[in-house]
């Protein structure tokens, strides 16, 4: 609508919701602002003959170009004064005070002075930012507020929120403004002159040097002591910040500074690549080279090699660190780089097969393995099996007319059946290795005219037998202690034997209807569990706790379960795997995730040697990622790694995985692979700091640089690695374990096909 027929439209008798009038009163309002006389004059007859607020509020609707606060530069406002007719609106004075604190205006903020109204309490910031403005020295303003209003330098509220601040002396909005005040050049002189600093003194540390109140910081921190606390406490952009302005100090202990108080391999392995490439430059400018040297074989490998590239002429003094300086000045920083890259992300079994136990090596008439365990020591493999008497006269020299089921132990470093062989009469499922080749076996007794169980116990020297007067067992596991196991039932029971002493019952909440049971790495925490309860028990103390389960998504059984120091995972005949964590004292219901929703898992387990859970289904090794930090989210894939089992092998029916964590044991009914862990484990230790590694992976590195498949170069860099290894090792009584952690023969045991 154009102007000429707007001032005429708002003459006619229209109500004041017609659209008509609302169109000519906006185009008139619109010409108003442009300062057009007749436009005035129409506003003017409008307020006389419809009110001031109706047209107050039609002005407020209207859009504007560039800066909010230029519509109170208007000319209108003369004919919309105070003066005019009634008070000036709420809503109006509440933009008025949000478009000035916005962006100051002066001839909005002289608008404002006139008026004296503060903005109304429906917008408490407005209205206490306005309070503030006109004086008001009764207002309180909340400390966030308060110092966001203080950090505007360039507008008059800001100026009065300063001096506000400086009167008060509020150490709260002092702390607050500081902490602010660092990322903003003129907050900071403030400060300065002011003399503002945070109260808590690691705080003020921080803050002196981040400002460059260099005098300050020393007389405050002369020996850094704060200055660490404060970094070490910090996020990581303020990290960046600080070590930024550390370099203009230089004479400080910047490792120190950087790592904390702790040894220095301590604290060097809590730095990031970040802090260690800064560290790096620190003592290079310095020319501080036997310091750097220092730290060097506390790097990761390739970071070491590069930088005994910048060290010029320097060389240790001493001959046995001279040798391991030239070993990292020849190698070449790119290969390095690209072999341990390598290392990091092969395939762990880099083509060479497991070792493969065949059944009928051990003994041609055995028909299938039913269970398997390792000894503590990790270096034998005990096993159940059905045994066909027919084909010979003996069964592992038994007679063959009373054998139906025996029990074995393999030693691994042979991979040849050892003397201690036992038969039974009645089928046995279930061994546990209990060390110095002894074994425990569970026989279900299903065959006896009177359903009856029972435990054998055999070494050497024969077989001693428990009779329970129970169920079936559903559950043996070897436990802490001199030859100790449990037992559990089908029926609810739970029992702690030892193969020379008494049988104990323990005293157990009902309602549990134990399908497996699993321990923990110390063999001291059982978790009992059944298809839709778990019961978490402490052997030492006997305290049982039982865990709150999701019995609204009833499985129909539970297929596996395993235990780590600090966290249960059970997995479920639906393919979901639920998380406890502290299981002993979880109060809630666990966190659940569809891992397997097609191909199950034949065996859950936990590895210390790869601080993760391991699953095994028929095809793969799953490397799940559960946190073992309580606070820690569970991702929603918990697969971080899916890698191929070797060969194309159906009928896998469990797995067993090592004390240490290190072999895996895989079987079939007709033999047993054994998986070398060993280069698995150490994948994720290669690239770290050489100040995170232990003697037990410079063993490991023994056993991987055995591996065919690696070619001289890729040798190269792991001889490097163990080089330098052993040189921080020097000093130590011994290098730990001297075997492997893996105990896996050299050679395979197959005897043709």
């Amino acid at each position: 609508m154009r102007i000429w027929t707007a001032v005429p439209t708002l003459r006619l008798p229209l109500r004041p919701d017609s659209r008509w009038r609302r169109r000519a009163l906006e185009t008139v309002l619109l010409a108003a602002d442009s300062g057009a006389p007749a436009a005035l004059r129409a506003v003017a007859r409008d307020i006389e003959s419809q009110g001031e607020e109706e047209v107050w509020r039609a002005w407020l609707r209207l859009p504007v170009s560039g800066s909010p606060s230029r519509r109170w530069a208007s000319p209108l406002l003369a004919e919309l004064s105070p003066g005019s007719g009634g008070p000036v609106p709420d809503e109006v004075v509440e933009a008025a005070w949000s478009d000035w604190l916005s962006e100051h205006h002066a001839s909005l903020w002289s608008l404002l002075e006139r008026w004296n109204r503060a903005a109304a309490a429906s917008d408490s910031r407005s209205s206490l930012l306005s309070r503030l403005a006109l004086g008001d020295e009764s207002v309180a303003l909340e400390p966030r507020l308060f110092v966001d209003t203080a950090a505007r330098f360039g507008h008059p509220i800001g100026e009065r929120a300063r001096a506000r601040l400086l009167d008060l002396h509020d150490t709260e909005a002092v702390d607050l403004f500081c902490a602010a005040a660092v990322d903003d050049p003129e907050a900071v002189r403030f400060c300065v002159t002011h003399h503002l600093a945070p109260s808590d003194e690691v705080e003020r540390a921080v803050f002196f040097v981040r400002t460059e109140q260099y005098e300050q910081y020393r007389a405050l921190d002369p020996d850094g002591a704060l200055l660490t606390l404060g970094y070490r406490g910090a996020p990581t952009e303020v990290r960046s910040a600080l070590r930024a302005a550390m370099t203009a100090l230089g004479d400080i202990d910047v490792l120190r500074v950087l790592a904390g108080r702790g040894s220095l391999t301590d604290d060097f392995a809590s730095l990031s690549e970040q802090e260690r490439a800064y560290l790096i430059r620190q003592f290079a400018g310095r020319e501080a080279w036997a310091q750097l040297w220092q730290v060097t074989l506390l790097m990761p490998l390739a970071e070491a090699v590069e930088t005994v590239r910048a060290f010029g002429d320097w060389r240790p003094s001493g001959e046995d660190e001279r040798q391991v300086f030239d070993a990292l000045r020849a190698a070449n920083p790119r290969t390095v780089r690209e072999h341990l890259d390598a290392l990091t992300t092969a395939d762990p079994w880099w083509g060479t097969p497991p070792t493969r136990i065949l059944r009928d090596d051990l003994d041609e008439r055995l028909i299938s393995f039913d269970d398997l365990d390792f000894s503590p020591d990790g270096t034998q493999l005990a096993f159940v099996a059905l045994a066909d008497g027919s084909r010979g006269p003996e069964v592992l020299g038994s007679p063959a007319a009373v054998t139906r089921a025996c029990a074995g132990i393999v030693d691994l470093g042979s991979g040849t059946l050892s003397q201690s062989c036992f038969s039974f009469e009645q089928p046995v499922d279930r061994v546990a290795h209990l060390g110095a080749d002894s074994i425990a076996v569970a026989e279900q007794g299903f065959d006896r005219p009177v359903d009856r169980p029972q435990i054998h116990c055999a070494d050497r020297s024969g077989v001693r037998t428990l009779d329970f007067a129970t169920g079936s067992f559903a559950g043996l596991e070897r436990i802490a202690g001199e030859r100790a196991f449990v037992v559990a039932t089908g029926d609810d029971k739970f029992f702690t034997c030892s193969f020379d002493g008494p049988v104990a019952e323990l005293d157990l909440p009902d309602g549990i209807y134990f399908d497996e049971i699993v321990v923990d790495p110390d063999r001291q925490l059982i978790a009992v569990v059944d298809a839709g309860d778990l019961m978490v028990v402490q052997l030492d103390g006997a305290v049982a706790k039982r865990l709150v389960s999701d019995l609204d998504s009833w499985r129909e059984s539970t297929v596996h379960a395993a235990l780590s120091p600090s966290v249960l995972v059970r997995c479920a005949e639906n393919g979901d795997l639920d998380v406890w964590r502290e299981p002993l004292t979880s109060t809630l219901t666990p966190a659940t995730r569809t891992v397997w929703p097609l191909e199950k898992p034949i065996g859950l387990v936990w590895s210390c040697a790869l601080n993760r859970f391991l699953a095994v289904t028929q095809s793969h090794v799953d490397l799940l990622d559960v946190p073992q930090d309580p606070d820690s989210p569970l991702p929603e894939e918990l697969v971080a790694e899916r890698i191929p089992l070797v060969g194309d092998q159906e009928g896998r029916s469990f797995a067993r995985l090592s004390p240490k964590g290190d072999v895996l044991a895989v079987s079939t009914y007709r033999d047993i692979d054994l998986y070398d862990l060993t280069a698995l484990a150490l994948r994720p230790l290669v690239s770290r700091p050489m100040s995170l590694m232990t003697h037990r992976d410079l063993v490991a590195m023994g056993v991987v640089s055995r591996n065919p498949d690696l070619d001289a170069e890729a040798l190269g860099t792991l001889g490097l690695l163990r080089t330098c290894l052993e040189h921080r090792f020097r000093h130590d009584v011994g290098l730990g374990d001297t075997t492997s952690t893996a105990a896996v023969p050299d050679t395979e045991i197959e005897l043709g096909s």
